[in-house]
């Protein structure tokens, strides 16, 4: 049988949200950080998941684009299952300056928000 769980309030959410967005807002352009380095510094370590939902209804002033997913310590990619926007968040992080490789992924040594681990 499947337990069931209460829903975090609506305020708790909300606050969630602010945090992620807040982590979003400031990344530099030129830059990136991965869905788990967002969520860490918004107070959710392993949040990844979290904050990968909250970027699917990120307010349109937010640079969603500067957020993208691991691959490994020293490279990242875009995550996003629909091809169009894929290719629009390459688009515009080219446009930002944002360094790939010749695999199609990011160069976190160059492109990185914050400084590896």
């Amino acid at each position: 049988m499947r337990k069931h769980y209460p829903m975090p309030k609506r305020s708790k959410v909300d606050a969630e949200l602010k945090e992620i967005y807040a982590v979003v807002a400031a990344i530099p352009r030129g830059k990136v950080a991965t869905y788990g380095e967002v969520a860490e510094l918004a107070g959710k370590p392993f949040g990844h998941r979290v904050v990968a939902k909250a970027m699917r209804t990120c307010p349109a002033r937010l640079p969603w684009q500067r957020v993208v997913g691991r691959h490994d310590v020293r490279r990242a990619r875009i995550a996003i299952g629909d091809p169009e926007h894929a290719a629009l968040q390459r688009k515009l992080l080219k446009a930002e300056g944002v360094t790939f490789d010749d695999g199609g992924f990011i160069v976190m040594r160059k492109s990185g928000w914050l400084p590896p681990r």
